[in-house]
């Protein structure tokens, strides 16, 4: 058996070794009414660069409700500032933004593992950033949808190697989904009209993404007894990279298996369109997740 380097080799406490104003990286205020930590490390992993987040809260109130962005990429790229999560902290919601190891760094499923591993930070270091851990969710756009929704729907179920650390739940009460991949082995399938060569070149990513790994690129096999995060999902009918079937087939699923789940096509929407970060997409998500949030 191959041995990796993080068999052997042992993980770094940061924390130990650096000075504190260091690692707390000074709040800058880059959007309205919110003041935002960029770059803080939430896991590490042998042989890797430290696993970053950008904490983005807001100026006022708390402890806030916190949503874990998944940014999205094709798996081969992306970075912590994209996403239609702009405005959520100037409403009352903390937003933290990760990076994962990407499709030429590692293969599936380790960037689940990642986002798991963000979720677990959130929950150990909520007190010290004003966060409420019993709200907390995670929001996904096309590649980035597939880790979050995994990440999910499985909870506490690992399916690769557990990094970062603490034993908090990663369960979490909702999932919102924007122009997803929710079954990476059906994109030529399921493309529409259009997007078969950009559905194709995305698929053949995904080939060499999972060729080391038993584990299905999908959402709906890792659905667990007992998890069921409510569900948001959007995708516009002109998608030209992810078709919207994607989309009406995991809502399928996730009611047949006895989810909330929500969806909402955009008439006319291309692939990460402009009307997904829109008033009416925002409000959207916000009236999804305040009601995701209830007792």
């Amino acid at each position: 058996m191959t041995r990796k380097i993080a068999d052997i080799a042992p993980t770094i406490d940061y924390e130990s070794v650096t000075s504190p104003a260091l690692l707390m990286p000074p709040p800058v205020s880059a959007l309205p009414a919110t003041v935002s930590h960029r770059g803080v490390i939430y896991a590490a992993v042998p042989g890797w660069r430290p696993l970053r987040l950008d904490l983005h809260l807001p100026t006022s109130g708390g402890p806030w409700p916190v949503v874990l962005y998944i940014h999205g990429g094709s798996l081969v790229g992306g970075v912590r500032e994209m996403g239609p999560w702009t405005t959520l902290p100037s409403r009352g919601i903390a937003v933290a933004s990760a990076s994962y190891r990407l499709a030429a760094e590692v293969s599936f499923p380790e960037p689940v593992e990642d986002v798991r591993a963000a979720v677990r930070w959130l929950r150990r270091h909520a007190r010290g950033w004003n966060l409420d851990p019993e709200r907390l969710s995670l929001w996904g756009s096309s590649a980035g949808a597939l880790l979050a929704g995994i990440a999910g729907v499985s909870g506490d179920r690992t399916l690769g190697r557990t990094i970062g650390d603490g034993a908090e739940s990663t369960v979490v009460r909702s999932v919102i989904a924007h122009y997803g991949v929710a079954d990476a082995r059906a994109l030529t399938t399921d493309a529409d009209p259009g997007g078969a060569r950009a559905a194709a070149d995305l698929s053949a990513i995904v080939d060499l993404y999972t060729a080391n790994s038993n584990v299905a690129p999908a959402v709906a096999p890792h659905i667990t007894d007992g998890v069921r995060p409510d569900y948001l999902l959007v995708h516009g009918n002109a998608d030209c990279r992810v078709g919207h079937a994607q989309s009406v087939d995991l809502h399928a699923a996730l009611l047949n298996a006895g989810f909330n789940s929500t969806l909402r096509i955009v008439e006319g929407a291309d692939h990460g369109a402009a009307e997904f970060a829109d008033d009416t997409r925002t409000e959207w998500a916000l009236t999804f997740l305040r009601e995701s949030w209830k007792e």
